[in-house]
């Protein structure tokens, strides 16, 4: 699930990951969001990949356990974005279901990529 609220600018947001298996799984690395127009196609969004580092590079979820990685979207002047993005990880993909707005304001001269951060575990 992507979750979004506007920010100042654009919208801030989280990606939440629910372990909804039977044994523990592991999420490596920053979530790369992009977001999908109304037919699917995916928008030329950019992720900026952040330098912080983080050690180990991954979290560990057990069964009924869930983690949320933060994520920012600077502004958009481009197609419209729909109520679903594509979320990928080390090892996976899927498409979520976005909650709150589909996209930022147009905000000419502004940056228009995403940045997200690490996952951690949700309390």
């Amino acid at each position: 699930m992507v979750e979004w609220k506007h920010g100042s600018p654009g919208l801030d947001g989280q990606v939440i990951a629910e372990n909804v298996g039977g044994r523990a799984c592991r999420l490596a690395y920053k979530p790369e969001v992009t977001p999908l127009q109304p037919d699917g196609t995916p928008l030329p969004v950019e992720t900026i990949v952040t330098l912080e580092e983080k050690i180990p590079p991954y979290v560990i979820i057990e069964p009924g356990q869930r983690a949320a990685a933060r994520v920012h979207w600077g502004a958009w002047c481009g197609q419209q974005a729909s109520d679903r993005a594509r979320v990928d990880w080390s090892g996976g993909s899927t498409a979520a279901k976005v909650h709150g707005p589909t996209q930022p304001e147009c905000l000419p001269g502004q940056p228009d990529n995403l940045t997200s951060s690490w996952f951690r575990l949700m309390t």
